[in-house]
């Protein structure tokens, strides 16, 4: 089985599912950081503007996309010999990813680099000025874990390696692969944050849970909107050149997204979160207003996120099944996903400020 971008190298990402870093880069990177980092910045507001788009976001947008190159290139480091790492799903070799064990500049040069890409093909994209948004802050985000302000400097390292295809392919196919990468870091980052906020509760402490539970919202937008950008494209383009790549015979078998490790990973930390702490958003916010609100909109990003899922599969796949339904009287991709929606709002519904009242008939 062949990657779908073959000339979009081998992206690595820990087997620890961390992407944050527990020391300091170096000087050289931790600059490039916080000069990627503003440029993210002002581009975020640029977007936001209340005056309404047009140059100054083009500028915005050109500078940092410079700015991310230059941290992707500031950032890396002499490549891993993928060749010996093995696929955890079939998911990672159709896209181009492997896991193992990584050290902090090799996270930082990995995150860098699919960051840079992303931002680059978000110049071409046709994708909405809130989704943009969505995705420049949570690059934000991201790129401040690779920095953080509690830990210790790592030595100065080697001259910086050489950054192989830093620029790659405009087609829709690239795009497709470029933005699930991202897609994947944010999944782990979201992930971590949940995962952050219960122990944070456990340990009664309150102020590391709310910003957590905020910082997991900001994710779950951004890889919201990752999913839109990677649909950036019309329905007979991902037809005739994205679908037929995900199942036989261009794979061994048809890809899934529950198979993908990452997206599990941030469904697992959700459900722990709605078996664990279940308190009513009414019961939680007398008593503290903030964390509710917090916790609150963690789980309307949620819903909102497979709600978005159903808009871009109807507007590529219509009325047709999923590629791995076999059976011709099976219902549609879209009936599919809605059914999970409905059941992910009956799990939140309690514990949301305006739950939804949808009721699945014997579940």
């Amino acid at each position: 089985m062949a990657p779908a971008c073959p000339d979009i190298p081998i992206v690595v990402l820990p087997a620890d599912n961390v992407v944050h870093c527990r020391t300091r880069p170096a000087a050289p990177v931790a600059a490039a950081l916080a000069a990627a980092t503003d440029a993210l910045g002002d581009l975020y507001a640029r977007l936001l503007d209340p005056a309404g788009a047009g140059d100054p976001v083009e500028r915005a947008l050109e500078t940092a996309v410079a700015r991310t190159e230059d941290l992707a290139v500031a950032a890396r480091v002499a490549p891993m010999d993928t060749s010996v790492l093995e696929p955890v799903v079939p998911n990672h070799e159709y896209f181009g990813v492997r896991t193992a064990d990584v050290d902090d500049a090799y996270r930082v040069s990995e995150t860098s680099l699919i960051i840079a890409r992303t931002l680059a093909d978000l110049r071409g994209a046709r994708l909405d000025l809130n989704d943009q948004a969505a995705e420049v802050r949570a690059m934000i985000l991201i790129l401040k874990g690779l920095d953080p302000a509690d830990g210790t400097p790592a030595p100065e390292p080697a001259a910086p390696a050489e950054v192989t295809a830093l620029r790659v392919g405009r087609d829709e196919l690239t795009r497709w692969v470029v933005t699930h990468h991202f897609y994947f870091v944010l999944n782990l980052a979201a992930a971590r944050a949940v995962t952050r906020a219960l122990t944070a509760l456990a340990d009664e402490d309150r102020d590391t849970a709310v910003t957590a539970f905020r910082d997991a919202s900001v994710l779950v937008r951004g890889f919201t909107a990752a999913m839109m950008h990677s649909g950036d494209m019309s329905a007979p383009c991902y037809d005739a050149k994205v679908r037929p790549t995900m199942y036989p015979p261009a794979v061994p078998v048809a890809l899934t997204g529950r198979t993908q490790p990452e997206h599990k990973a941030f469904r697992k930390a959700m459900r722990k979160l709605t078996v664990t702490h279940t308190e009513p958003f009414a019961k939680v916010a007398v008593t503290d207003p903030e964390l509710a609100l917090a916790r609150d909109a963690l789980f309307e990003a949620d819903l909102h996120d497979i709600e978005r899922h159903i808009v871009v599969t109807a507007a590529l796949v219509g009325d047709d099944q999923s590629i791995i339904q076999v059976d011709e009287s099976a219902e549609s991709a879209i009936a599919i996903l809605r059914t999970m929606r409905h059941t992910r709002a009956m799990t939140y519904r309690h514990l949301m400020r305006f739950g939804d009242p949808v009721e699945i008939t014997g579940a």
